[in-house]
């Protein structure tokens, strides 16, 4: 038999069943938002490390010629090193529909080997067959290829060869095609024959045996590779080291996972403060009753577990809903962002501690936030339990309403501003929930606006159009005069560019980054300086350092000398200022500096700037350009508009940001949720008065009108506190996102757009929350809402 006091509970659930089912309702809410997030990341999180790990990432990548097997074998004895391949990597033009697609073309000795640089979900003949290409699934759609079907390259001038698109294939190794807006293939040596390039590999790759090094171990490997090859006469050129373990796009991963985890705890804050309210109203309604069973003998212990049970309770039904729907969510999501990185998701199962995480905090929250309502309600003493008016005590609320008394309203009018604040307590959770609603959505906003404020800024400076490579370097008077012709170009630059790496104290060099060497009155640069100057004539050792370049080496500072390594011989130099330069490493130099040095002035880089502004008039510009380049006999191995260069940038924010742009809407969705639930309490609550002033005469209309009011006045005050709150929103958004992408402003104003869109929600789901109770209640017969408790 069941017990009477849990039989009571039952009932009050039953009996309340509005704000039984709001309860749960807000927290299957919050809890589906915060679970999706916490499924997503869980599942990411798992791919990205099973299925990296998994491919035997290459530790570093060396390129010698000439190469062969013998090499390979002396280097496999080396001590620390696990395995060894040979690569020749070949970048390409693919001719697909009339434009010009960079491709980059792979070709190994052994594709097939498990335990270096595996590849996986292969489609089609594998390894690839002769004459036939395999192209990287991300790249398949960005190339305007079919499987089956011929696609047509060039390489460096040579006439185009076709290639069968035989298969695909998956490399975790690189950042998606689309999102480079790169072509990435994989052929045998022999189709580099019919490119008319030599099929000989000339790149070293290798693993290591330690299973966590760090990437000075992995570099001084490397080293000791070069000094093996060097010592058998062969050429050195770039040493490629990336940080071991470490996806290229980490850093997107670990901004993005810290902005689902702060959206998640703030999600939960604000069902928090929802199931405080709605607990408060139902212990509120109660008080005489509980004055009753302490009277009678109840211990606050009994009744505390009583109500607690009804909340777990209550947090089992939410759970129950919310999980498998983060579950569905969070799999749908986390596979957007697995295909946002180029990982595969749907072999991995969500981990079962999100899982029970989920459902803990799901029956938990409930509890918690009615731990605070329910010690105060228990402490409540007998007789003032039994006389409670439902009213607060105090002069506080007597103040408040002897201002609003001042101000020229109605009276309907006046009591629907006095409801408002009536449940001081209730009011200030309720404004507390919209107030960090609204200061996500529009430090989201801000987020969004200082990202794209960074891009302009980063590309402001750039007064060029259009980039050309040539592989054979050039004076640049002569590449400038190849220009001169065109009739849509309206000036032309020549720069010289050169990879170079940065001379360590053990004798080894850092990560690999460009050069260029540019004039010091460069036309098409306009460098926003961060500090320091501008190089000059006068300082021919004066460099200039890009901002991306402190990330791998934060100490360097102006007047700081900077020791670099161009093609193995040592250029030094001095930091005479660091510019803005977004997430790429790159120093600039004198041209002259440069020229100078190298003993010779020659250019490799043509920069065009066009009359045309549209995107269509640019590639025509572009095609013509490096049509009547290739007709002097000048192989032009790349081409590309800044336009794509910008998108290419954009492309790799656009899952942070798109995120950012969700969460908006969640918040959005969780705080209207609150301002409901708060208003059909107070609906609910005050029925007895609404039967009152429908027994004195007054309208559907006016009880209406007072109900929104309150609900607008409510609306309007939390949009108002959102404001302010999302300034150190924006702050902390900002400073996470500069530490793991790149530096964007910080803005300490709300962004109009952001701010005029949460008011207008609010607006609307106060009119939404605000109609359905009140048209209950209107239609109830006036003496149930006169006896209503």
């Amino acid at each position: 038999m069941v017990d009477t006091r849990w039989s009571k509970t039952m009932r009050d659930a039953w009996g309340h069943r509005a704000r039984t089912l709001l309860v749960v309702l807000a927290v299957a809410l919050g809890l589906t938002g915060a679970g999706a997030v916490l499924d997503a990341w869980a599942l990411v999180r798992t791919a990205t490390q099973e299925s990296y790990a998994a491919s035997r990432p290459v530790a570093a990548t060396l390129k010698i010629t000439p190469l062969d097997d013998a090499l390979l074998a002396r280097v496999k004895q080396l001590p620390g090193i696990a395995a060894v391949r040979a690569r020749r990597t070949v970048v390409a033009t693919l001719l697909a529909g009339g434009e010009r697609k960079t491709a980059i073309l792979h070709a190994v000795d052994d594709v097939n080997r498990p335990d270096i640089g595996r590849l996986r979900d292969t489609e089609g003949p594998w390894p690839p067959a002769d004459g036939e290409i395999t192209i990287e699934r991300s790249s398949l759609g960005y190339a305007g290829a079919k499987v089956g079907q011929d696609a047509k390259f060039t390489v460096a001038g040579n006439p185009p060869a076709a290639l069968k698109v035989g298969g695909l294939v998956r490399d975790v190794s690189v950042a998606p095609g689309w999102m480079d807006h790169l072509v990435y293939g994989y052929v045998s040596p022999s189709a580099f024959s019919r490119l008319g390039v030599s099929p000989a590999f000339d790149e070293l790759q290798f693993t290591v045996t330690d299973p966590q090094p760090t990437q000075q171990a992995v570099r001084q490997l490397a080293w000791q590779v070069k000094a093996l090859a060097e010592a058998d006469g062969r050429q050195v050129g770039r040493i490629d080291v990336p940080v071991p373990g470490r996806h290229l796009h980490a850093a997107q991963m670990e901004s993005l996972m810290l902005v689902q985890g702060a959206f998640g705890v703030l999600t939960l804050l604000v069902c928090g403060c929802l199931i405080v309210n709605l607990i408060s109203a139902m212990l509120a309604s109660q008080r005489r009753e509980l004055g009753i069973m302490k009277a009678i003998g109840a211990s606050e212990r009994q009744i505390a577990v009583q109500v607690l049970a009804l909340a777990a309770g209550l947090g089992v039904l939410a759970a129950s809903v919310a999980v498998p729907a983060a579950a569905w969510l969070g799999r749908r999501y986390g596979s957007f962002q697995g295909d946002m990185l180029n990982f595969p998701v749907e072999p991995y199962a969500i981990p079962g501690w999100t899982l029970l995480l989920q459902a803990a905090v799901g029956i938990g929250l409930p509890v918690l936030a009615a731990a605070w309502p329910v010690v105060k309600a228990c402490r409540q003493p007998v007789a003032e339990a039994l006389h409670d008016t439902g009213l607060p005590a105090g002069t506080a609320g007597n103040r408040m309403r002897h201002w609003l008394q001042r101000l020229p309203l109605a009276r309907p009018q006046l009591l629907s501003l006095h409801n408002a604040f009536r449940q001081r307590m209730r009011c200030w959770l309720s404004l507390l929930a919209l107030a960090v609603a609204g200061a996500v959505l529009v430090g989201a906003g801000n987020l969004r606006l200082a990202v794209a404020q960074s891009v302009d800024l980063l590309f402001a400076g750039q007064r060029y159009d259009m980039m050309l490579r040539v592989a054979a370097p050039l004076p640049a008077r002569t590449l400038e005069a190849r220009v001169a012709g065109e009739t849509g170009a309206a000036a032309a630059e020549a720069w010289a560019r050169a990879s170079a790496g940065l001379a360590l104290s053990d004798g080894t060099l850092g990560k690999a980054f460009d050069l260029l060497a540019v004039p010091v009155n460069s036309r098409m640069l306009a460098p926003a300086m961060r500090s320091g100057a501008w190089l000059r004539d006068d300082a021919p050792d004066g460099a200039v350092v890009g901002s991306g370049m402190l990330k791998d080496n934060p100490d360097l500072q102006v007047g700081q000398a900077l020791p670099l390594t161009v093609d193995g011989k040592p250029l030094p130099l001095r930091i005479a200022g660091i510019v803005d330069s977004g997430p790429e490493s790159v120093v600039y130099m004198s041209q002259a500096a440069f020229a100078a040095w190298r003993g010779v002035d020659q250019a490799n880089l043509l920069l065009v700037r066009a009359r045309e502004r549209g995107d269509a008039g640019q590639q025509a510009l572009l095609r013509s350009v490096r049509t009547s380049l290739e007709s002097r006999g000048m192989v032009v191995s790349g081409g590309k508009l800044l336009s794509d260069a910008r998108q290419s940038i954009e492309d790799h924010l656009q899952m942070v940001v798109s995120f950012l742009g969700l969460m908006g809407w969640v918040m959005m969705v969780v705080g209207g949720m609150g301002l409901a639930s708060t208003m059909s309490v107070a609906v609910l609550e005050r029925q007895r008065e609404i039967g009152v002033l429908r027994a004195i005469g007054a309208s559907a209309r006016s009880i209406l009108g007072m109900v929104q009011l309150e609900g607008l006045v409510m609306a309007l005050l939390g949009w108002l506190l959102a404001l302010p709150l999302s300034v150190p929103v924006s702050v902390a958004l900002g400073e996470a996102f500069s530490r793991v992408m790149f530096t964007v402003p910080t803005s300490l104003m709300p962004e109009p757009a952001s701010a005029l869109r949460w008011l207008a929600a609010v607006i609307v789901v106060s009119v939404v929350a605000c109609a359905w109770p009140a048209r209950q209640a209107m239609r109830m017969p006036v003496v149930r809402a006169l006896q209503y408790e």
